[in-house]
Protein backbone atom coordinates (compact mmCIF):
# COMPACT_ATOMS: atom_id res chain seq x y z
CA UNK A 1 0.00 0.00 0.00
CA UNK A 2 1.41 3.38 -1.02
CA UNK A 3 2.33 5.67 1.88
CA UNK A 4 0.67 9.08 1.81
CA UNK A 5 2.13 11.83 3.96
CA UNK A 6 -0.84 13.14 6.02
CA UNK A 7 0.72 16.61 6.03
CA UNK A 8 1.09 16.80 2.27
CA UNK A 9 -0.92 19.52 0.48
CA UNK A 10 -3.97 18.20 -1.33
CA UNK A 11 -3.48 20.26 -4.49
CA UNK A 12 -0.23 19.28 -6.16
CA UNK A 13 -0.54 21.68 -9.08
CA UNK A 14 -1.21 24.83 -7.05
CA UNK A 15 1.51 26.59 -5.09
CA UNK A 16 0.60 27.87 -1.63
CA UNK A 17 2.68 30.96 -2.37
CA UNK A 18 0.51 31.82 -5.35
CA UNK A 19 -2.95 30.75 -4.20
CA UNK A 20 -5.22 33.24 -2.44
CA UNK A 21 -6.52 30.46 -0.19
CA UNK A 22 -5.05 28.08 2.38
CA UNK A 23 -4.38 24.75 0.65
CA UNK A 24 -5.72 21.91 2.87
CA UNK A 25 -3.47 19.07 4.05
CA UNK A 26 -4.24 15.41 3.37
CA UNK A 27 -5.01 14.07 6.83
CA UNK A 28 -4.54 16.76 9.46
CA UNK A 29 -5.89 20.16 10.31
CA UNK A 30 -3.61 23.14 9.72
CA UNK A 31 -3.04 24.92 13.02
CA UNK A 32 -4.99 27.99 12.00
CA UNK A 33 -8.44 29.40 12.50
CA UNK A 34 -10.74 31.92 10.86
CA UNK A 35 -10.32 35.24 12.65
CA UNK A 36 -13.45 37.38 12.26
CA UNK A 37 -11.46 40.50 13.27
CA UNK A 38 -9.58 40.31 9.96
CA UNK A 39 -12.93 40.60 8.21
CA UNK A 40 -13.91 43.48 10.51
CA UNK A 41 -10.81 45.53 9.66
CA UNK A 42 -10.75 44.68 5.94
CA UNK A 43 -11.39 47.34 3.27
CA UNK A 44 -13.04 44.67 1.17
CA UNK A 45 -16.77 45.36 1.25
CA UNK A 46 -17.61 41.66 1.08
CA UNK A 47 -15.52 40.88 4.15
CA UNK A 48 -17.17 43.77 5.97
CA UNK A 49 -20.57 42.37 5.06
CA UNK A 50 -19.56 38.93 6.33
CA UNK A 51 -18.44 40.33 9.67
CA UNK A 52 -21.76 42.17 10.00
CA UNK A 53 -23.59 38.93 9.22
CA UNK A 54 -21.71 37.09 11.98
CA UNK A 55 -22.31 39.83 14.50
CA UNK A 56 -25.95 40.43 13.67
CA UNK A 57 -26.74 36.71 13.75
CA UNK A 58 -25.08 36.17 17.10
CA UNK A 59 -26.76 39.24 18.58
CA UNK A 60 -30.09 37.95 17.27
CA UNK A 61 -29.40 34.78 19.24
CA UNK A 62 -28.71 36.91 22.30
CA UNK A 63 -32.09 38.58 21.82
CA UNK A 64 -33.72 35.15 21.71
CA UNK A 65 -32.09 34.26 25.03
CA UNK A 66 -33.13 37.62 26.44
CA UNK A 67 -36.75 36.85 25.47
CA UNK A 68 -36.46 33.36 26.96
CA UNK A 69 -36.87 31.72 23.55
CA UNK A 70 -34.22 29.18 24.48
CA UNK A 71 -35.24 26.47 22.03
CA UNK A 72 -34.83 28.88 19.10
CA UNK A 73 -31.54 30.10 20.56
CA UNK A 74 -30.23 26.52 20.81
CA UNK A 75 -31.10 25.95 17.17
CA UNK A 76 -29.30 29.12 16.11
CA UNK A 77 -26.24 28.55 18.31
CA UNK A 78 -25.50 25.23 16.60
CA UNK A 79 -21.91 25.41 15.37
CA UNK A 80 -20.32 22.06 14.57
CA UNK A 81 -16.77 22.01 13.28
CA UNK A 82 -16.59 22.77 9.56
CA UNK A 83 -14.54 19.70 8.66
CA UNK A 84 -14.43 20.66 4.98
CA UNK A 85 -12.10 23.63 5.56
CA UNK A 86 -9.32 21.60 7.20
CA UNK A 87 -8.39 24.27 9.75
CA UNK A 88 -8.32 23.83 13.51
CA UNK A 89 -6.38 22.56 16.47
CA UNK A 90 -6.82 18.79 16.37
CA UNK A 91 -3.46 17.02 15.97
CA UNK A 92 -4.41 13.47 15.02
CA UNK A 93 -6.86 14.01 12.22
CA UNK A 94 -9.25 16.38 10.52
CA UNK A 95 -12.24 16.01 12.83
CA UNK A 96 -12.77 17.94 16.04
CA UNK A 97 -15.61 18.17 18.49
CA UNK A 98 -16.93 21.49 17.26
CA UNK A 99 -19.49 23.41 19.24
CA UNK A 100 -22.04 20.69 19.92
CA UNK A 101 -25.05 20.56 22.19
CA UNK A 102 -22.96 20.93 25.33
CA UNK A 103 -21.28 24.10 24.16
CA UNK A 104 -24.51 25.49 22.76
CA UNK A 105 -25.87 25.17 26.28
CA UNK A 106 -22.68 26.76 27.59
CA UNK A 107 -23.20 29.81 25.37
CA UNK A 108 -26.74 30.20 26.65
CA UNK A 109 -25.74 29.68 30.29
CA UNK A 110 -22.97 32.25 29.88
CA UNK A 111 -25.42 34.79 28.52
CA UNK A 112 -27.98 34.09 31.24
CA UNK A 113 -25.28 34.57 33.86
CA UNK A 114 -24.49 38.04 32.53
CA UNK A 115 -27.46 40.42 32.47
CA UNK A 116 -25.09 43.17 31.32
CA UNK A 117 -23.99 41.11 28.31
CA UNK A 118 -27.60 40.27 27.49
CA UNK A 119 -28.48 43.95 27.55
CA UNK A 120 -25.38 45.16 25.68
CA UNK A 121 -24.95 42.41 23.10
CA UNK A 122 -21.50 41.86 21.62
CA UNK A 123 -19.29 43.96 19.36
CA UNK A 124 -17.12 40.97 18.37
CA UNK A 125 -17.97 37.29 18.79
CA UNK A 126 -14.42 36.83 20.09
CA UNK A 127 -15.67 38.42 23.33
CA UNK A 128 -17.23 35.04 24.14
CA UNK A 129 -13.70 33.74 24.85
CA UNK A 130 -13.43 36.29 27.64
CA UNK A 131 -16.64 35.39 29.45
CA UNK A 132 -16.89 31.62 28.96
CA UNK A 133 -14.56 28.90 30.17
CA UNK A 134 -15.38 26.51 27.32
CA UNK A 135 -14.92 28.85 24.36
CA UNK A 136 -11.46 29.34 22.87
CA UNK A 137 -9.93 30.23 19.50
CA UNK A 138 -11.07 26.99 17.85
CA UNK A 139 -14.70 27.69 18.76
CA UNK A 140 -14.50 31.23 17.39
CA UNK A 141 -13.27 29.75 14.11
CA UNK A 142 -16.10 27.17 14.19
CA UNK A 143 -18.73 29.85 14.73
CA UNK A 144 -17.31 32.03 11.95
CA UNK A 145 -16.88 29.14 9.52
CA UNK A 146 -20.47 28.01 9.97
CA UNK A 147 -21.97 31.45 9.53
CA UNK A 148 -19.94 32.32 6.39
CA UNK A 149 -20.02 28.82 4.90
CA UNK A 150 -22.13 29.89 1.94
CA UNK A 151 -19.59 32.58 1.04
CA UNK A 152 -16.75 30.08 1.39
CA UNK A 153 -18.53 27.67 -0.96
CA UNK A 154 -18.90 30.35 -3.65
CA UNK A 155 -15.31 31.44 -3.06
CA UNK A 156 -14.12 27.82 -3.47
CA UNK A 157 -15.97 27.45 -6.74
CA UNK A 158 -14.37 30.65 -8.05
CA UNK A 159 -10.89 29.48 -7.03
CA UNK A 160 -11.46 26.11 -8.66
CA UNK A 161 -12.29 27.85 -11.92
CA UNK A 162 -9.25 30.10 -11.57
CA UNK A 163 -6.81 27.26 -10.87
CA UNK A 164 -8.48 24.52 -12.97
CA UNK A 165 -9.20 22.38 -9.91
CA UNK A 166 -11.61 19.52 -10.70
CA UNK A 167 -15.10 19.80 -9.18
CA UNK A 168 -17.47 16.96 -8.34
CA UNK A 169 -21.17 17.49 -8.98
CA UNK A 170 -23.76 17.37 -6.18
CA UNK A 171 -21.56 16.77 -3.15
CA UNK A 172 -23.74 16.57 0.01
CA UNK A 173 -22.97 19.47 2.35
CA UNK A 174 -24.73 19.91 5.66
CA UNK A 175 -25.35 22.87 7.92
CA UNK A 176 -25.25 25.86 5.57
CA UNK A 177 -26.55 29.05 7.15
CA UNK A 178 -29.50 30.70 5.41
CA UNK A 179 -29.03 34.36 6.33
CA UNK A 180 -32.41 35.38 4.90
CA UNK A 181 -34.39 32.97 7.07
CA UNK A 182 -31.87 32.70 9.95
CA UNK A 183 -31.81 28.92 9.84
CA UNK A 184 -29.61 26.01 8.78
CA UNK A 185 -30.07 23.93 5.65
CA UNK A 186 -28.44 20.99 3.88
CA UNK A 187 -27.76 20.97 0.15
CA UNK A 188 -25.95 19.30 -2.74
CA UNK A 189 -23.10 21.50 -3.93
CA UNK A 190 -20.54 21.30 -6.75
CA UNK A 191 -17.20 21.20 -4.92
CA UNK A 192 -13.71 19.71 -5.10
CA UNK A 193 -13.07 16.58 -3.07
CA UNK A 194 -9.99 15.19 -1.39
CA UNK A 195 -8.16 12.64 -3.54
CA UNK A 196 -7.17 11.04 -0.23
CA UNK A 197 -10.60 10.15 1.16
CA UNK A 198 -13.12 11.77 -1.24
CA UNK A 199 -14.39 14.18 1.45
CA UNK A 200 -15.48 17.64 0.24
CA UNK A 201 -13.09 20.59 0.37
CA UNK A 202 -13.97 24.20 1.10
CA UNK A 203 -11.23 26.80 0.75
CA UNK A 204 -10.59 29.73 3.12
CA UNK A 205 -8.89 32.98 2.02
CA UNK A 206 -5.41 33.38 3.47
CA UNK A 207 -6.28 36.94 4.42
CA UNK A 208 -8.68 35.90 7.22
CA UNK A 209 -6.70 33.20 9.06
CA UNK A 210 -4.54 33.51 12.16
CA UNK A 211 -2.93 31.10 14.60
CA UNK A 212 -4.73 32.96 17.39
CA UNK A 213 -7.52 35.47 16.83
CA UNK A 214 -6.51 39.11 17.27
CA UNK A 215 -8.92 39.28 20.22
CA UNK A 216 -8.05 36.37 22.53
CA UNK A 217 -8.12 35.42 26.19
CA UNK A 218 -4.37 35.29 26.85
CA UNK A 219 -3.93 38.76 25.40
CA UNK A 220 -6.92 40.06 27.37
CA UNK A 221 -5.51 38.68 30.60
CA UNK A 222 -2.13 40.24 29.91
CA UNK A 223 -3.28 43.66 28.71
CA UNK A 224 -6.31 44.24 30.90
CA UNK A 225 -7.13 41.71 33.54
CA UNK A 226 -3.75 40.97 35.07
CA UNK A 227 -3.37 44.65 35.94
CA UNK A 228 -6.89 44.67 37.32
CA UNK A 229 -6.23 41.62 39.48
CA UNK A 230 -3.04 43.13 40.77
CA UNK A 231 -4.86 46.34 41.66
CA UNK A 232 -7.54 44.35 43.46
CA UNK A 233 -4.86 42.32 45.26
CA UNK A 234 -6.48 39.01 44.47
CA UNK A 235 -3.52 37.32 42.86
CA UNK A 236 -2.77 35.56 46.13
CA UNK A 237 -6.15 33.89 45.90
CA UNK A 238 -5.18 32.40 42.53
CA UNK A 239 -1.82 31.25 43.89
CA UNK A 240 -3.58 29.43 46.72
CA UNK A 241 -5.32 27.32 44.10
CA UNK A 242 -2.08 26.55 42.28
CA UNK A 243 -1.74 22.95 43.44
CA UNK A 244 -5.36 21.83 43.25
CA UNK A 245 -5.15 18.32 41.80
CA UNK A 246 -8.30 18.21 39.70
CA UNK A 247 -8.37 21.87 38.68
CA UNK A 248 -5.20 23.16 37.04
CA UNK A 249 -4.30 26.72 37.87
CA UNK A 250 -4.86 27.90 34.32
CA UNK A 251 -8.47 26.69 34.25
CA UNK A 252 -9.26 28.15 37.64
CA UNK A 253 -7.78 31.46 36.64
CA UNK A 254 -9.91 31.65 33.54
CA UNK A 255 -13.04 30.62 35.45
CA UNK A 256 -12.45 33.46 37.91
CA UNK A 257 -11.65 35.96 35.16
CA UNK A 258 -14.63 34.92 33.04
CA UNK A 259 -17.00 35.19 36.02
CA UNK A 260 -15.76 38.68 36.88
CA UNK A 261 -15.78 39.75 33.23
CA UNK A 262 -19.45 38.82 32.90
CA UNK A 263 -20.22 41.17 35.75
CA UNK A 264 -17.83 43.97 34.80
CA UNK A 265 -18.34 44.42 31.07
CA UNK A 266 -16.39 47.68 31.08
CA UNK A 267 -13.21 45.59 31.32
CA UNK A 268 -14.07 43.98 28.01
CA UNK A 269 -15.05 47.30 26.46
CA UNK A 270 -11.69 48.80 27.34
CA UNK A 271 -9.76 45.84 25.95
CA UNK A 272 -11.81 45.75 22.72
CA UNK A 273 -11.15 49.44 22.19
CA UNK A 274 -7.40 48.84 22.51
CA UNK A 275 -7.58 46.06 19.92
CA UNK A 276 -9.66 48.12 17.49
CA UNK A 277 -7.30 51.09 17.85
CA UNK A 278 -4.35 48.87 16.93
CA UNK A 279 -6.17 47.07 14.10
CA UNK A 280 -3.43 47.81 11.57
CA UNK A 281 -1.18 45.41 13.48
CA UNK A 282 -3.66 42.54 13.05
CA UNK A 283 -2.18 40.54 10.19
CA UNK A 284 -2.92 37.04 8.89
CA UNK A 285 -0.58 34.27 10.02
CA UNK A 286 1.87 32.81 7.50
CA UNK A 287 3.70 30.25 9.66
CA UNK A 288 2.16 27.38 7.69
CA UNK A 289 4.17 28.40 4.61
CA UNK A 290 7.23 26.25 3.93
CA UNK A 291 9.86 28.99 3.64
CA UNK A 292 12.54 26.45 2.70
CA UNK A 293 10.95 26.26 -0.75
CA UNK A 294 10.94 30.00 -1.49
CA UNK A 295 14.13 29.91 -3.54
CA UNK A 296 12.83 27.02 -5.64
CA UNK A 297 9.61 28.97 -6.25
CA UNK A 298 11.57 32.04 -7.33
CA UNK A 299 13.85 30.07 -9.65
CA UNK A 300 10.84 28.40 -11.25
CA UNK A 301 9.05 31.72 -11.83
CA UNK A 302 12.18 33.33 -13.26
CA UNK A 303 12.78 30.39 -15.58
CA UNK A 304 9.22 30.35 -16.85
CA UNK A 305 9.29 34.11 -17.53
CA UNK A 306 12.68 33.98 -19.24
CA UNK A 307 11.62 31.12 -21.49
CA UNK A 308 8.19 32.46 -22.42
CA UNK A 309 8.32 33.72 -26.03
CA UNK A 310 7.38 37.33 -26.70
CA UNK A 311 4.33 37.77 -28.90
CA UNK A 312 0.56 37.91 -28.88
CA UNK A 313 0.29 34.15 -29.49
CA UNK A 314 1.43 33.63 -25.89
CA UNK A 315 -0.60 36.51 -24.42
CA UNK A 316 -2.77 34.35 -22.16
CA UNK A 317 0.18 32.31 -20.87
CA UNK A 318 1.98 35.57 -20.09
CA UNK A 319 -1.06 37.02 -18.32
CA UNK A 320 -1.41 33.87 -16.25
CA UNK A 321 2.27 33.84 -15.31
CA UNK A 322 2.21 37.50 -14.25
CA UNK A 323 -0.84 36.72 -12.11
CA UNK A 324 1.05 33.91 -10.37
CA UNK A 325 4.12 36.12 -9.88
CA UNK A 326 2.14 38.97 -8.33
CA UNK A 327 0.31 36.56 -6.06
CA UNK A 328 3.69 35.26 -4.91
CA UNK A 329 5.16 38.74 -4.43
CA UNK A 330 2.26 40.57 -2.80
CA UNK A 331 -0.22 38.17 -1.16
CA UNK A 332 -1.79 38.98 1.30
CA UNK A 333 -1.38 42.74 0.70
CA UNK A 334 -3.14 42.42 -2.63
CA UNK A 335 -5.93 39.89 -2.30
CA UNK A 336 -8.66 38.15 -4.26
CA UNK A 337 -6.92 38.56 -7.60
CA UNK A 338 -9.06 37.95 -10.67
CA UNK A 339 -8.27 37.46 -14.35
CA UNK A 340 -10.24 38.90 -17.26
CA UNK A 341 -12.44 41.21 -15.19
CA UNK A 342 -15.21 42.61 -17.40
CA UNK A 343 -17.50 45.58 -16.89
CA UNK A 344 -21.21 44.98 -16.42
CA UNK A 345 -22.00 45.58 -20.09
CA UNK A 346 -19.03 43.44 -21.15
CA UNK A 347 -17.50 46.14 -23.35
CA UNK A 348 -14.26 46.50 -21.35
CA UNK A 349 -11.93 43.89 -19.86
CA UNK A 350 -9.17 44.39 -17.30
CA UNK A 351 -6.45 41.74 -17.43
CA UNK A 352 -5.83 41.41 -13.68
CA UNK A 353 -7.52 43.15 -10.75
CA UNK A 354 -6.65 42.89 -7.05
CA UNK A 355 -8.24 44.30 -3.93
CA UNK A 356 -5.77 46.53 -2.08
CA UNK A 357 -6.34 45.39 1.52
CA UNK A 358 -2.89 46.31 2.79
CA UNK A 359 -1.80 48.20 5.91
CA UNK A 360 1.68 48.72 4.48
CA UNK A 361 2.59 52.35 3.91
CA UNK A 362 2.88 52.50 0.12
CA UNK A 363 -0.25 50.49 -0.64
CA UNK A 364 -2.13 52.52 1.97
CA UNK A 365 -0.86 55.72 0.34
CA UNK A 366 -2.11 54.61 -3.07
CA UNK A 367 -5.50 53.75 -1.60
CA UNK A 368 -5.80 57.08 0.22
CA UNK A 369 -4.28 59.43 -2.38
CA UNK A 370 -5.21 57.73 -5.65
CA UNK A 371 -8.49 56.03 -4.67
CA UNK A 372 -6.86 52.66 -5.40
CA UNK A 373 -8.99 50.25 -3.42
CA UNK A 374 -8.52 48.15 -6.54
CA UNK A 375 -5.16 47.61 -8.23
CA UNK A 376 -5.30 47.03 -11.98
CA UNK A 377 -2.64 45.35 -14.12
CA UNK A 378 -2.69 45.25 -17.91
CA UNK A 379 -0.34 42.61 -19.31
CA UNK A 380 1.25 43.10 -22.73
CA UNK A 381 3.48 40.30 -24.00
CA UNK A 382 5.13 42.56 -26.58
CA UNK A 383 8.55 43.96 -27.37
CA UNK A 384 7.36 47.53 -27.04
CA UNK A 385 4.25 49.08 -25.51
CA UNK A 386 2.53 51.39 -28.00
CA UNK A 387 0.29 54.40 -27.55
CA UNK A 388 -2.90 52.36 -27.90
CA UNK A 389 -1.90 50.24 -24.87
CA UNK A 390 -1.23 53.37 -22.83
CA UNK A 391 -4.50 55.02 -23.90
CA UNK A 392 -6.38 51.83 -23.01
CA UNK A 393 -5.09 51.88 -19.42
CA UNK A 394 -5.74 55.63 -19.12
CA UNK A 395 -9.36 55.02 -20.17
CA UNK A 396 -9.80 52.37 -17.48
CA UNK A 397 -8.56 54.63 -14.69
CA UNK A 398 -11.17 56.65 -12.83
CA UNK A 399 -13.41 56.69 -9.78
CA UNK A 400 -14.10 52.95 -9.86
CA UNK A 401 -10.62 51.58 -10.61
CA UNK A 402 -8.64 54.35 -8.96
CA UNK A 403 -6.13 56.68 -10.55
CA UNK A 404 -3.01 54.53 -10.74
CA UNK A 405 -2.57 51.56 -13.05
CA UNK A 406 0.24 49.25 -14.10
CA UNK A 407 1.27 47.99 -17.52
CA UNK A 408 3.28 44.78 -17.16
CA UNK A 409 5.33 44.07 -20.27
CA UNK A 410 8.59 42.54 -21.38
CA UNK A 411 10.75 45.66 -21.78
CA UNK A 412 10.71 49.22 -20.50
CA UNK A 413 9.25 51.76 -22.92
CA UNK A 414 11.28 54.17 -24.99
CA UNK A 415 11.26 57.93 -24.54
CA UNK A 416 8.15 58.48 -26.68
CA UNK A 417 6.11 56.08 -24.55
CA UNK A 418 7.33 57.81 -21.40
CA UNK A 419 6.35 61.21 -22.78
CA UNK A 420 2.88 59.87 -23.58
CA UNK A 421 2.46 58.62 -20.00
CA UNK A 422 3.65 61.96 -18.61
CA UNK A 423 1.26 63.88 -20.86
CA UNK A 424 -1.66 61.79 -19.59
CA UNK A 425 -0.66 62.69 -16.04
CA UNK A 426 -0.42 66.41 -16.87
CA UNK A 427 -3.70 66.52 -18.81
CA UNK A 428 -5.86 64.55 -16.37
CA UNK A 429 -7.73 65.82 -13.31
CA UNK A 430 -7.57 63.96 -10.97
CA UNK A 431 -4.09 62.96 -12.08
CA UNK A 432 -3.74 59.54 -13.69
CA UNK A 433 -0.49 57.65 -13.09
CA UNK A 434 0.62 54.74 -15.26
CA UNK A 435 3.72 52.75 -14.28
CA UNK A 436 5.38 50.27 -16.64
CA UNK A 437 6.77 47.09 -15.06
CA UNK A 438 9.25 45.11 -17.17
CA UNK A 439 10.84 41.68 -16.89
CA UNK A 440 13.85 43.38 -15.33
CA UNK A 441 11.65 44.92 -12.62
CA UNK A 442 10.04 41.54 -11.92
CA UNK A 443 13.43 39.84 -11.59
CA UNK A 444 14.53 42.55 -9.14
CA UNK A 445 11.39 42.10 -7.03
CA UNK A 446 11.82 38.33 -6.99
CA UNK A 447 15.41 38.79 -5.84
CA UNK A 448 14.23 41.12 -3.09
CA UNK A 449 11.73 38.49 -1.95
CA UNK A 450 14.53 35.93 -1.85
CA UNK A 451 16.64 38.25 0.36
CA UNK A 452 13.75 38.72 2.76
CA UNK A 453 13.12 42.28 1.58
CA UNK A 454 9.73 43.72 0.70
CA UNK A 455 9.26 43.89 -3.11
CA UNK A 456 6.73 46.67 -2.54
CA UNK A 457 9.76 48.95 -2.07
CA UNK A 458 10.68 48.54 -5.72
CA UNK A 459 7.26 49.74 -6.85
CA UNK A 460 7.51 52.60 -4.37
CA UNK A 461 10.86 53.59 -5.92
CA UNK A 462 9.34 53.48 -9.42
CA UNK A 463 6.48 55.70 -8.22
CA UNK A 464 8.90 58.21 -6.69
CA UNK A 465 11.01 58.34 -9.86
CA UNK A 466 7.87 58.89 -11.95
CA UNK A 467 6.75 61.86 -9.82
CA UNK A 468 10.25 63.33 -9.85
CA UNK A 469 10.50 63.17 -13.63
CA UNK A 470 6.98 64.36 -14.34
CA UNK A 471 7.58 67.50 -12.35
Amino acid sequence: MEYINPRAPLLNNVSQYQADFVIPRVGVDIQLGIDPFLMFKSRDEEFGHLHSLILQTFNYGIELVKKNKLSEARSLFDFPEVDEIGLGYTKKGKHGAGVGDYLSELIIETLLDSPLLLERGIRHIEEMQLVSLGIGPDRISDISGNLIKNYLILYTQKQCELWNIPIVKDVPISHIFDSDNLCWRDDYIDLPVSPFDQTPLIFVPRRIVRTLPWINYDDYFKLEFSAFLHAKKVRSKFNALKHTADNPRETLQKSEVAALSRKEIQRIDRYIQIKEDSAENAQPSTRYLDESTILLEILDLKKRLSELPIGTVKSFEYQRLIFEIFNFLFEPELIDGELEVRTIDGTERRDIVYTNDSDQSFWTYLRDHHSSVLIMLETKNVDQVDFSHINQVATYLGDRMGYIGFIVTRKQGEINQSRKIYSIYNDSHPRKIILVISDQDIFQMLDMKNRGENPMRHLQKMYRIFLTKVQ
